[in-house]
């Protein structure tokens, strides 16, 4: 069940109908980018105060993907859905080596009501109780956010639905690496569904993450 408000757009009206009917039959209509991002703001920021740099990071991307419209849009029942704001789910390693889901965790009402939130249902899944339990997909509203950070890699796949859960992005980073330069950089991946984000908005996204990676303090005041 959805958990934010949403207008429903009419297919007909919709601006990008064309593109949205031609790759909806698609068999494969997803497609990614993988990108450099320079996370030397943030990485300071979050490190002077002892901040959670997953949470933080996957706070921040949010806040900044939330900013384009493209992103904002579902698929669901027929009908294209744009949401007011699009909430994190993401993959946490539990003790007992294997991976599970957060994905009951809103924005709030800000940071650090986000951080409390989060950090209760982090330490809940890493007990590994939910490991017995069936995985439910349930909600449209969120971004999917994993991250691999014992390697560097410079493309990505994932397993991907044949369904409405096609629809919400894909977001993933690898391990950070400290250059020559003293800057902290890491690899950027995020997969769509080309019927509703194309080029230039998804090029939007990465451009709102990098300059929210050099603002952080605009996000994490509160």
């Amino acid at each position: 069940m959805n958990h934010n408000p949403s207008t429903t757009i009419e297919i007909d009206s919709f601006p990008g109908r064309k593109h949205f009917r031609w790759f909806l039959d698609y068999d494969d209509p997803t497609y990614g980018m993988t990108v450099e991002m320079n996370l030397t703001k943030f990485y300071s920021f979050v490190k002077k105060r002892k901040l959670s740099t997953y949470l933080s990071l996957i706070y921040l991307v949010t806040c900044a993907l939330n900013q384009i419209k493209e992103f904002r849009y579902r698929y669901q029942d027929g009908e294209i859905l744009l949401f007011e704001k699009i909430d994190p789910a993401f993959t946490i390693m539990t003790n007992q080596g294997l991976f599970d889901n957060v994905d009951i965790v809103d924005l709030g009402a800000g940071f650090k009501d986000y951080l409390t939130r989060a950090q209760k249902a982090v330490d809940d899944i890493k007990l590994g109780v939910g490991l017995s339990n069936p995985q439910i997909d349930d909600r449209v509203d969120q971004y999917y956010f994993t991250c691999l950070p014992w390697i560097s890699f410079k493309a990505l796949t994932q397993p991907m639905t044949n369904n409405e859960f096609a629809f919400i992005p894909r977001i993933a980073w690898d391990k950070f690496v400290i250059d020559e330069d003293k800057k902290v950089i890491c690899n950027f991946n995020i997969i769509v569904h080309h019927a509703l984000i194309d080029g230039y908005p998804l090029s939007q996204g990465f451009i709102a993450i990098q300059d929210a990676l050099n603002n952080p303090e605009r996000y994490f005041v509160n």
